[in-house]
This record gives structure tokens, sequence and C-alpha cells, in this order.
């Protein structure tokens, strides 16, 4: 596009490359990260005094050879100021290093200069924006950076170049001498650094990678692909590694959609490093067809008559055999090569001539091999200035809509930006997927006006309602400054993920809401927050809050029997805390009235985010249901391992776990776990538990006895051991037995109620056979009822014991696979085979069972033949 000044621009141009000008429309205001030059002759009014004339021509001769001096480093030379010149690094347009070049400039112009001249460099944000509503027709850098530079140039002396610390933190390398705390007129008291001369230094971690690029492009054929994100220090380090490079060097920058291989820099490149374009052809001596070629990828010849295919194809033959016969090394160079013309990409994957070296710049890799940069060496805007220069209109400004937006469909951006190309986002790697990369966002929220920033998220509101998103929505109506309409929307998803038995999910939604919400909002959706986290037991409910208002949870409360409580379950699912409750008291009510299979359906997983001693609770009951049904596998992968709880959560766990290995032959263990346990948590229930275990292994422990009764439950299993240990003695345990019987049922325990039942009869069998074979008969009748396994398996065996020795058929009763290895061990000797080995774990009940064996074996076998 050409300007009103006569220059003429590249496509992706905004602003005039030599006088700042809008292109093709009214200049926005954008914030620009610049180093400013200004540049000051010392007393250049004497020389008026002796002529107007000669003085003026004098100046401009001085003010012009300092304009080259920054042209020729880059810079954007924006005004003259009577006898000084003010220069931007950074404006309209950025190239990179913009601070090391200023330093360069600034030294080059004071040196240059025929008069006594002074710089001062900063850097910082500045204002690109038209003074006077724009009627100036042009663009000014307006901030403190031009100020400082200009207030730095006046404390310069005659020669000197003044910076200040922000330049030179950022142009590592450059050499200074801290003058110390100067005063500047309106800006106070500033630090000032003397410029000795300007280097390029690098850490030891760039110093590393600069040696791997000599290695990788040491010798010829070779190509390498420097990668790293915007700011990463890839220009930074092809800028080093071209100070001293291994060849002559053919240097192109940014051949991109808009400066395709026909663009005139490619001529310039060919004509700098290799020489007339006509002469090359000469020495190579190509065909005229591709000759043709190559002087139409120079922009020398209209294009041919021919396909796009044969073309590309002639024009790659032309320029692999013309480098060819170069007869000399060269390196390419192919900077910012981030979204490249397509017979420029093919290029980069064809066979290189044998002379040849490549190494190419880009965001995203384009080839291998490469070698990547990470991190960020540069502030944001400074480090994204050139990418976002170099995008077309379009594309730049939907970048900076997904930079404001954060993760934003293509639909919803299209519908804020005139058409653009999300591909070519996508490929300069300032775009993954659907969001802009952090740097993008962050300079982003910078760029874009506040004004025009809550226009489109309130667009993408808009977009995001429509499509039933309404968290989408709610963040997006907080960001367009409609803080009320965000906060309802908030409340109601976390009213409604809340009531879907999900409080973990509302939590956050209610945080954000508080966050949006107007003060007067604030309150009430407080209490409500306090409320969520009171359903999970992370705290206590709010006085007057939703909780306290509920029917449900007060009915919840007023139960007297928990069974009242499964009709409310339904209702308690906005409330996990009180849900889980409800279950392990109803859970335990069916299993103390002799529904264990009931129990184990109401003790349904509790919602992950409840205080641990809740799932440790669940976890000891579901274990013991799960043996009560004969499922010891699954009751034992349970019980692995312990969980995190309170004391009585724990020893519930525990005792669970001394159970099961008793019932499942490992007496030895159950007494080492046990006794550990006990030594670092005594307790009455797991007094208990340890007292069964002792008993059988023939020793009654006083002190765990005295400690059992002060449990409810403990006081059943207590009398049942003590009657297991007189019968062991040889005394009468029949009036504990009934004990144990009474507390049984007097708590409704089903464990010490089958175990006194099933002791009493195995007693009475060789007394009172009549009553054994009753006592048999309820068991057997009872256990089927209620599905206890394990105690109808033993219910099963004694009435089978009792009916074999009456000479009766019991085949019927041993159809069934046995779960532990007691009643395997009773089956099988009941069928005629001996007692395994196995016994010995159960200590005086295995030893019992042996010596049943040897008593009644013999017997029991003559009445089975």
């Amino acid at each position: 596009m050409r300007c009103e000044c006569g220059h003429k621009n590249p496509p992706e141009a905004r602003f005039c490359m030599a006088c700042g000008r809008a292109l093709g429309a009214l200049l926005p205001e954008e914030r620009r990260f610049v180093s400013v030059v200004f540049f000051d002759l010392v007393d250049s009014t004497r020389g008026f005094q002796e002529g107007l004339d000669s003085a003026y021509a004098r100046l401009q001769e001085a003010l012009e050879e300092a304009a080259r001096a920054a042209r020729a480093k880059g810079g954007f030379v924006h005004r003259f100021l009577g006898d000084g010149i003010l220069v931007l690094f950074g404006a309209p347009r950025a190239r990179g290093l913009e601070p090391w070049r200023a330093l360069e400039a600034a030294l080059d112009m004071v040196k240059a200069s025929p008069f006594p001249a002074r710089a001062g460099v900063a850097s910082g944000e500045v204002l690109w924006a038209p003074l006077g509503s724009g009627q100036a027709g042009e663009p000014t850098a307006v901030g403190s950076p031009v100020v400082l530079a200009e207030r730095l140039s006046k404390l310069a002396a005659p020669g000197e170049v003044l910076a200040d610390a922000a330049t030179l933190a950022l142009a590592k390398g450059a050499q200074a001498e801290f003058l110390g705390q100067r005063e500047a007129r309106g800006l106070g008291w500033v630090a000032v650094h003397r410029v000795r001369r300007v280097e390029m230094a690098l850490d030891p971690e760039e110093q590393a990678l600069l040696q791997e690029l000599h290695r990788a492009l040491a010798h010829p054929p070779a190509r390498l692909n420097l990668v790293g994100p915007p700011g990463s220090g890839k220009s930074f380090l092809l800028t080093k590694f071209l100070e001293n490079p291994p060849f002559p060097v053919a240097l192109l920058e940014r051949m991109g959609p808009e400066t395709p291989l026909r663009a005139s820099s490619l001529r310039q490149a060919v004509e700098g490093a290799l020489g007339h374009p006509e002469a090359l052809l000469a020495q190579a001596g190509l065909p005229p067809r591709l000759a043709l070629a190559f002087r139409y990828s120079l922009g020398l010849e209209a294009r041919p008559s021919w396909g796009r295919e044969e073309l590309e194809q002639a024009i790659l033959e032309a320029w692999k055999q013309l480098l060819a016969t170069l007869g000399k090394p060269l390196l390419i160079v192919l900077k910012d090569l981030h979204a490249p013309d397509p017979t420029l990409e093919r290029f980069l994957h064809t066979e290189l001539p044998a002379n040849v070296c490549l190494l190419v710049e880009s965001r995203l890799p384009l080839f291998a091999p490469s070698l990547a940069l990470s991190g960020r060496r540069a502030p944001p805007l400074l480090a994204l200035q050139p990418a976002l220069d170099a995008l077309p209109p379009a594309e730049r400004r939907a970048l900076l809509a997904y930079g404001v937006l954060g993760e934003a469909p293509e639909a919803l951006v299209r519908k804020l930006v005139e058409p653009f190309s999300k591909a070519r986002l996508l490929k300069e790697g300032l775009l993954r997927g659907e969001t802009a990369l952090p740097e993008v966002r962050e300079v982003a929220l910078t760029l874009v006006p506040e004004a025009t920033a809550k226009a489109w998220h309130q667009e993408a509101a808009h977009f995001h309602l429509e499509g039933g998103h309404l968290a989408q929505a709610a963040s997006h109506l907080a960001q367009a400054g409609k803080a009320r309409e965000a906060a309802q929307i908030l409340r109601s998803l976390a009213q409604a993920a809340w009531r879907k038995g999900h409080p973990e999910k509302a939590l956050p939604l209610y945080q954000e809401a508080i966050r949006v919400a107007p003060p007067s909002w604030r309150g009430f959706l407080e209490a409500e927050l306090r409320d969520a986290h009171a359903s999970l037991g992370l705290g206590e409910e709010a006085p007057g809050g939703l909780r306290s208002q509920d029917p449900i949870l007060q009915a919840f409360r007023e139960a007297k029997d928990p069974l009242d409580l499964l009709p409310l379950l339904p209702g308690l699912k906005p409330y996990p805390l009180e849900e889980a409750q409800a279950r392990l008291l109803l859970a335990g009510a069916l299993w103390r009235r002799f529904q264990p299979q009931r129990a184990l359906e109401v003790l349904t997983p509790f919602h992950s985010a409840l205080p641990p001693a809740l799932h440790l609770h669940r976890q000891s009951l579901l274990a013991g249901l799960l043996m009560d049904l004969g499922h010891y596998a699954e009751a034992e992968a349970l019980l692995a391992q312990e969980g995190k709880g309170d004391l009585e959560a724990l020893t519930r766990l525990r005792a669970t776990r001394i159970r099961l290995l008793v019932e499942t032959g490992r007496l030895p263990q159950a007494l080492v776990e046990g006794e550990a346990w006990y030594h670092e948590a005594p307790h009455p229930w797991l007094a208990a538990a340890l007292l069964s275990a002792w008993t059988l292994r023939g020793r009654f422990r006083e002190d765990l006895f005295q400690e059992a009764l002060k449990h409810p439950d403990g006081r059943g299993l207590a009398a049942l051991a003590l009657a297991h240990h007189r019968w062991h003695q040889g005394l009468d345990p029949v009036p504990l037995l009934k004990e144990a019987l009474r507390e049984a049922r007097r708590l409704s325990n089903p464990y010490v109620h089958h175990l006194a039942l099933t002791s009493l009869a195995l007693y009475l069998w060789p007394s009172a056979p009549r009553k054994a074979q009753a006592l048999s008969q309820h068991l057997l009748y009872q256990t089927h009822r209620t599905g206890f396994a394990v105690h109808h398996e033993v219910a099963r065996l004694l009435r089978a014991q009792l009916l074999l020795e009456s000479g009766e058929p019991v085949e019927h009763l041993l159809g069934f696979s046995p779960s532990v290895p007691l009643t395997q061990a009773w089956h099988g000797l009941l069928a005629g085979k001996p007692p395994g080995r196995e016994l010995r774990g159960y200590g005086i009940l295995g030893r019992w069972v042996q010596r049943l064996w040897l008593e009644r074996g013999m017997a029991w076998t003559r009445r089975k033949r």
C-alpha cells in the first residue's frame, strides 16, 4: 500500500514505514514498548551569530547525518526538534533487539556528529496515538520513556550517551558506568549510566546453544531449524551466530505469505550475497526453461504460462542447479520464517546441494533437525511486537480477540473480526487450538482498549448464552462489567450442582459469584457458600441459611428410628454429609435387624470430598457385611490398607480386620497386628476383638476383658470369650453363653447372637443332643432367612453332624462350597476326610475340631457307610 508521502509499503503494513502515518484507516491508540533515543547538539545556537543561512546549513547537515546513523540501525526518526532528533526503536514497527540497536545508534550518532553532541536513551511502554484528535495526520509517542530520554540527554556532557537502568537491563552485554542519582526536571531523581560500548553477551546456556549452531552447520550440506516461542531469544542467538558465520551468508528477512518468493527482498539478498542474477545464470548455464523460472522467482520476468505445480518444480530445480554451480559453500539464513510461501516451504524439504547450509528461524518446527529454545527473555510486549507487526490487520485483530477472550471458538471470533485466517495464526505458532499463547493473552489485555475488550466480552456472553454454555457466559459477563448478571448465572449454576448432589462443584461457582458480584449480593452468596461447605462436612452451616430452612434436614435431625431415614435418602442427595450419616445409621440398623443384604445395598459409595473418618467407617462396616455374606476376598481388599480418620473409625476398621484374620485361620497374625494397634491406641472395641483372639489361643486376658466391658457391643463378646475360656478349662460355660445371648438381644447384635447359639449347641451336643438339634434347626432357619452366609454354613454342618450321629442322611445339608478353612475342614470331616493342617490357625477351635475327628471320626465313617 502506498502512503500519502509516496512511500510504497508491504501489504501487511498498518503504518507507513517511512513517515508512520496510518494506512487506510484512522489511527487507533496503541501501546508499544520502545527504546527512545533523544539526540541533541550542544550550543548549536551560537552558530546563528555568524549568519542564518550558513548556520541552518550546518545544522541541517549535522541532523541529517545523525538521522542516517539512526536509520542504519533500524531506528524510526520520529521528530526533528530544533537542534535535536527523537528516534524510536519499536514504533511504528518492531524489528527485534530494540534496546541494543538504540544504544548502538546513540553512540554512532554522537560519534559521527560534526558538532559537539549528546544523547539519552530510555526504554518502556508508550502510547502510540495521534494528538489533537488526529488532525496532525500522524501518531505521536507519549509516555515516560520519551520524557526520560530527553532529560537524560540534557544531563549528558558533550560526547556522552546516558541511559536508564531499564535499557541496560534489557541490553545484556552493554557496558556502562553508573554515575549515581541525578535530578531530572519533572521526574525527580533518576539513576544515570554513561554508555561505553555495546555488545551482545551470552549467558552459559546461550553460549552452549551458539556452539551447537556452529557444530550443526560446520560442514555442508546441512540444515537446522532454530525454534522457540516469542521472546525466547532466537533473534538474539541468530545475530550472535551471524557475527562469525562459517561461510558467506545469503540472508532473507521474513519471507511469509505477504512477501512471496518473488519479493524484491529475495533479489536484493541474491545480489548482495552472490552477485548480479544474469552473471549467475551465465555461470550456471541453466537450460532456457529453468533460466526463465529463475528470473521469474526474482521478479525479473512475467509469470510463464505453466501450471502451478510445473512452475514450482521448475523454480526449485533452477535454484538447486544454480546453487550447486557456485563452487563455494553458502549459508542461506531465513529469519522469521513462520508461515512460508508454498514454493519456499517445498524448498525446505528438498535435498540440499552439496555446498549449501540452511538455517531457518521459526516459532514452530518446519523440519528436522531443530534446535529448540524455551522461556521468555524479554517483557511480553517487547517480545511479541515483531510478531504482531508482521501480521495482516485482520489476523492481528483476531489474535488480540483470542487473547482478550481466552479460549474462544472460531465462530465467536469471526463475529468480532472481519474474515481472517485462523490457519495462519496456528501456523505462526501464536495460537494453540482455540487459545492464544499465555504471552499473547498478557499483551492483548494491555493493548486492547478497555471499552473494546468489554464489548468483545459482551458479544461472547451472548454467543455462549445462545449455545447454552452458562458458565462461559457468566465469565464473559463479569469481564464485560455486568456483575449482577454474571453473579446471577453463577449462583443458579451453583444451586443446580448442589441440588444434584455435587456441592464440590458448587463451591468454585459460589466463590466466583462472590468475586464478581456487586457488594449487595455478597452476604447471601457467602451464606450459601458456607452451607455448601457444611454439606461436605467442611464447616458449620450459616445461621438462617438454606440448610436451616430445608424440611428434609429437619426430618433427618428429628428422626428417632434409623429406619425412618430410608424414605429421606433421595431428599438428602444435596447434603452428602447427612446422606452418608444416614446411610451408616441405616446400614447398622438393618444389620442389627438381621438384614445384611439390605444393609449392603444401602451402603453405597460416599462423596469423595467428605471427611476421611466417614469413608473409613463405611469401609469397616462394608467389610463386616461382606464377611457376613461370605465374601472374604472382597472384605480383605477393603481392609488391606488404612485410610485417615478419627480414633473411633480407625478402631472399627482394625477390629474388623482382626475378625477377618481370626475367621480365615490366621490367628497368629491377628494377635501380632492387634497387639500393635492396641498398644498404639487402646479402645474397648479393639480390646473385645483382641480378647476373642487370645481366648482362641488358650489365654484369657483379664485386662482386655475389663476394657471390653466398657463398650456396649464389647460386653457380649467379652461374655462369649469368658464362656469359651471356661469351656476350655472343663467348666460349665452355659450361664455365660446365655449372658452373651441376653447382651446380643439387648443390643441386637447378630454376630454375637449367632456365635453364642452355635457355641451353646456345640457344648450341649454330647450331653443333650435333642437340645443341640433344636438349636441347630433354629440356627439353620434363622441364618438361611437372614443371609448370614458363614453362620449358615456352620448351622448346616452342625445340623449334619447331629443327624449323622443319629444315623440319618445328611447329603442335602452338605451340598455347598465352604467359604473359610474351618468350615472347609468340618465339611470334609463329615464327608470322611481328615482335617488339614490349616486348622492350626484357629487355636483351640482348630484343636477342638481335630479332637472331634479323633473321637468320632470312625463312628461317622461307619454310619456314613
